[in-house]
């Protein structure tokens, strides 16, 4: 038995390209491309949004052919299991090894618990269950059926589908425990909230909450002593009431608040001394005007990795713990007028996709391996176009003794 294997996981949010086949199929390349380069021994790849497109069982196909299928990775993984949950939850998880020897996966309906993995590439897509995969919705009851779904923009909040999809495998004979999770994705219920300052949007509670729900959703299935890795669309936002202050405070501007026929604050805009506004918020807008790419993108996002915060919570009690985020923004890229990649005004952006893990996973990671850390944590397609979210990286080298 080798002393150390490495692995990657790759999470991304597919629900603004679900619809768009050739860029579906590039996002997948570059997925293909982040696990073939790190010549691992086996790879995670967790999708969420696939409730967003046309028909959500091809988009599916799409994704696990297209990256199994890839020459870079068959010729490396000999097996993988798949399950695409285009019934329930609109999530796909999808889990390549290189030696299917060396892997087994739970099924908690079976009488032997842990199964082998076959040498073949097991891929369940549309059913409404699979062995060894468990759906959970967050306690909420949904039907079997996909015209909820609308865009982040929107904010539709009547139809906000969230849940997780876990698998448990045996790899080189550590138990580990993986969940792919979407959590509520609207940023703010309205302008309002951000005139009132407060700490804590409605929209974040209620992510917090669902956390909360996830975390014992583990210990009632008996994983407490697994190693275990969630990756996924937190949706976690920046503090844009403090991003704001900053803004105004550092631009010498005037804020002005607009109300709409009914009372409630309509926008909020920052106004220079020559009159020029400098930002506008509303309900479907983020605008930094001039200053908006450039700001979002300096130094990798380092200038408002301070309001970044909403995640603090989880991982300052322990229950999950996440490495440094060094990288720009995972959300909301769009091309402009001249092909050039740049931040979308329409939502502020934000590192939404993210990789967290428990202190049973923290132990298996070897920290001072190839960098100080051990770890690489960042953005996938950093330098092409994949769609308005780029996907996620987590790489690390696991201790099997």
């Amino acid at each position: 038995m080798p002393e150390y294997v490495k692995q990657v996981t790759v999470t991304g949010d597919i629900s603004r390209i679900g619809t768009n086949d050739d860029l579906l199929r590039k996002w997948c390349a570059e997925v293909a491309q982040e696990i073939f380069e790190q010549k691992c021994e086996f790879a995670v790849v967790h999708v969420q949004g696939l409730h967003a497109a046309e028909d959500p069982d091809y988009a599916a196909r799409v994704i696990c052919g297209s990256i199994t299928d890839n020459p870079q990775i068959y010729k490396i993984f000999d097996s993988s299991r798949a399950f695409f949950d285009t019934k329930l939850t609109g999530l796909g998880n999808l889990y390549l090894f290189r030696d299917h020897n060396e892997v087994q996966f739970y099924d908690r309906f079976s009488n032997t618990g842990y199964q082998p993995v076959r040498q073949t590439h097991c891929h369940c897509i549309g059913d409404k269950e699979c062995d060894g995969f468990i759906q959970n919705t967050f306690n909420q009851q949904y039907a079997f059926r996909r015209d909820f779904y609308r865009d982040d923009g929107v904010r539709d909040l009547s139809n906000q589908r969230t849940g997780f999809l876990l698998a448990r495998f045996r790899v080189h004979g550590k138990e580990m425990t993986f969940v792919n999770v979407n959590l509520h994705s609207v940023p703010f219920e309205d302008v309002n909230e951000i005139a009132e300052q407060k700490a804590v949007t409605k929209a974040a509670a209620k992510r917090e909450e669902q956390i909360n729900v996830l975390i014992q959703e583990l210990e009632a299935e008996g994983l407490r002593n697994d190693a275990v890795l969630v990756a996924g669309s937190f949706n976690a936002q920046l503090h844009e009431t403090d991003l704001l202050n900053y803004l105004a405070k550092t631009q010498l501007v005037s804020t002005v608040a607009k109300k709409d026929e009914h009372g409630n604050v309509a926008s909020i805009e920052h106004y220079d001394r020559q009159g020029r506004p400098t930002t506008t918020v509303e309900k479907t807008r983020f605008d930094l005007h001039s200053i908006h790419d450039w700001f979002f993108r300096l130094g990798r996002g380092q200038m408002v990795k301070r309001y970044n915060g909403e995640l603090a919570n989880v991982s300052f009690k322990g229950n999950l713990l996440e490495e440094s985020v060094f990288f720009q923004p995972s959300r909301h890229y769009e091309l402009n007028e001249s092909g050039k990649e740049e931040f979308q005004r329409k939502l502020c952006p934000a590192w939404s996709d993210r990789i967290l893990y428990n202190e049973n996973m923290n132990a298996l990671f070897r920290h001072d391996s190839f960098c100080a850390s051990g770890l690489y944590y960042g953005i996938v397609a950093e330098n092409a176009h994949v769609g308005p979210h780029k996907p996620v990286s987590l790489h690390a080298t696991i201790c099997l003794k």
